[in-house]
């Protein structure tokens, strides 16, 4: 905490040494003030979209290093520098997805636009979109460096997995179940698990596929099983494939959101998991 005198007021400056929620923010603030007698105001190293909206909202003052600054009291509002306007997300995209997901996996450091957009094969304007993401959902990997937006991951990957598991969704798109195992090369979702684990799969295997190889696969042309008829093989059409922990494998991570909640209270399936994540991920 500091003590700030600027235009002849007294102010109090006040910067969290970790991760707040809004509501601690809110009352920290408003009991300090109460306890000081005189303004005060954050002072952050980055903020989330939603968290400044909602302290603008609220009148609680902030700086934001470098960027931006509320103070209210004082007359002073935000930087015309800061003049982006971020688009609402009511559910995160795919690609954010992958990107968070591979972030957490490698422990990025000091990745700009560029670098990832040549890592992910993507554009870098695809990049800037998922940057504005997850800006506006307050995810914290994103930094501000200067002028630029980086991705860098930092403390426990598990602690990480926390925060972000929230905003996550299910890769899965469609599930088709099959009269015939068609043999495809990626394993996904339960099959993904026993590669991972020590658990048996189940009697028919079950594959992962993008909706960009969707069509070389001519997967609708395959029969599907109605009635009681013994399953094939499953395939789960996926908004994404990562791979790179087991080539083939669908990523640790993403099994676990493509397990539905009645596979995950399996006490078997429960136990997999926990040994997967283990043992190649935490």
């Amino acid at each position: 905490m500091y003590t700030v005198s600027a235009d002849g007021v007294k102010w109090g400056l006040m910067q969290p040494k970790m991760e707040l929620r809004l509501n601690t923010l809110r009352h920290d603030w408003q009991q300090i003030q109460k306890v000081s007698g005189f303004p005060c105001a954050f002072y952050f190293l980055r903020l989330g979209y939603y968290t400044k909206e909602s302290m603008m909202d609220e009148g609680i003052p902030f700086i934001v290093e470098n960027r931006q600054m509320f103070l209210p009291f004082l007359g002073m509002l935000l930087s015309e520098k800061e003049n982006r306007v971020l688009k609402p997300v009511r559910m995160i995209s795919f690609l954010t997805q992958k990107l968070l997901l591979c972030a957490l996996y490698e422990k990025w450091q000091d990745m700009n636009v560029t670098k990832i957009a040549e890592k992910l094969g993507v554009t870098k304007t695809s990049v800037s979109r998922c940057f504005d993401e997850m800006e506006f959902l307050d995810i914290p990997v994103l930094h501000m460096k200067g002028k630029s937006r980086k991705i860098e991951v930092t403390g426990e990957g598990k602690e990480l997995w926390e925060k972000i598991r929230p905003v996550l969704r299910n890769p899965v798109i469609t599930k088709y179940e099959l009269a015939e195992d068609i043999t495809l090369s990626n394993k996904a979702g339960i099959t993904a698990l026993c590669e991972y684990s020590g658990l048996a799969d189940n009697l028919y295997p079950t594959y992962g596929i993008t909706k960009k190889n969707l069509k070389e696969t001519n997967i609708k042309s395959f029969r599907q099983i109605s009635g009681g008829e013994e399953i094939g093989c499953i395939v789960l059409e996926l908004g994404y494939f990562i791979d790179d922990i087991k080539k083939g494998i669908q990523d640790p991570l993403s099994v676990w959101l493509s397990l539905s909640e009645e596979e995950k209270q399996d006490e078997r399936i429960a136990k997999s998991i926990d040994e997967m994540l283990r043992e190649y991920v935490w």
